[in-house]
C-alpha cells in the first residue's frame, strides 16, 4: 500500500508540474468526473480534458476491467494484469475455467485445464440445447481427459463473475433416450471426483441474478502410471 500511495503521489506532482507549464498555452479543463461504460457497465470516474483529450486514473480504470496495477520500483516500471475475462463470442456470458489437481511421482502439484463443451446459455441473448448431454458431447468427439481416482477439480470464474449458483452434475445415460443426474457436492468451488475407474460426464451450472451457462466435459478415471510422469 506505501507503494501505491507513493506512486499516485508522484503521478500527481509529475500532473500538476506540466499542467503549470502548459497551462497558460493550452486547453486544460478539470473535470469531477465522467461517465464511461467498461464492459457493459457504466461508471463514473475524475477525468481531466487537456486540448480535447481525455485523461482518466489508470488503477480506477483497470480496477474497473478487472485488472491489477502494480508497480515495480526497483525497475520503475508500472504493469497491468488482465484477470482472465473469458466470455462466450455468442452471449458474452461469463466462462468458467476447470483445472484438476494432478500430482507428480515427487508430490508436486500442478494444475490441468480441462476444456469444456458449452449447453444452454442465457445472457444478453439465449442459446438452448434440447439434446441428451451425452448425446452432443458424443456429437463433438470430445475426448475424454483422463485423471486419477479420487483427484479434485477446481472451478474458477472472471473476476467480479462469480455466479450467485453453482451446481455440477454426474451425468448417465439411463436408457430410453433418459438421462439420470446425480448433484456432486461442491465446497469452495472445489469438487472431488469419483473413485471408480470408469468415463463420466460432468455438467457445471451456473446462475447469475441476469443469466446461466452449462458446459460439459468428459473424464476417464484411470490408475495408469503414466499420469503421473
Amino acid at each position: 500500500m506505501r507503494k501505491y500511495v507513493w506512486v499516485w503521489i508522484w503521478f500527481g506532482l509529475l500532473a500538476v508540474i506540466g499542467l503549470a507549464a502548459y497551462g497558460a498555452s493550452s486547453s486544460i479543463d478539470f473535470l469531477s468526473s465522467g461517465k464511461f461504460e467498461i464492459n457493459g457497465k457504466t461508471v463514473r470516474l475524475p477525468v481531466i480534458n487537456y486540448n480535447g483529450n481525455i485523461y482518466v486514473p489508470l488503477r480506477l480504470v483497470g480496477e474497473e476491467m478487472h485488472a491489477e496495477v502494480y508497480y515495480d520500483e526497483n525497475k520503475e516500471l508500472i504493469s497491468i494484469k488482465q484477470q482472465s475475462l473469458a466470455f462466450d463470442e455468442q452471449i458474452e456470458a461469463p466462462v468458467p475455467s476447470i483445472a484438476y489437481e494432478n500430482e507428480y511421482k515427487d508430490g508436486t502439484v500442478w494444475m490441468q485445464e480441462i476444456p469444456l463443451l458449452q449447453g444452454s446459455s442465457c445472457w444478453n441473448g439465449c442459446l438452448e440445447v434440447n439434446d441428451p448431454v451425452e448425446q452432443w458431447v458424443s456429437e463433438a468427439r470430445y475426448p475424454p481427459v483422463s485423471v486419477r481416482p479420487g483427484s479434485n477439480i477446481v472451478i474458477t470464474y472472471p473476476a467480479g463473475l462469480e455466479p450467485d449458483g453453482l451446481k455440477i452434475f454426474n451425468v448417465f445415460d439411463s436408457g430410453n433416450g433418459t438421462e439420470q443426474y446425480v448433484e456432486m457436492m461442491a465446497v469452495d468451488h472445489r469438487v472431488q471426483l469419483p473413485t471408480e475407474l470408469g468415463v463420466y460426464t460432468i455438467l457445471v451450472n451456473s446462475d447469475w441474478e441476469t443469466g446461466y451457462t452449462s458446459y460439459a466435459f468428459v473424464i476417464h478415471i484411470t490408475d495408469r502410471d503414466d499420469l503421473s510422469d
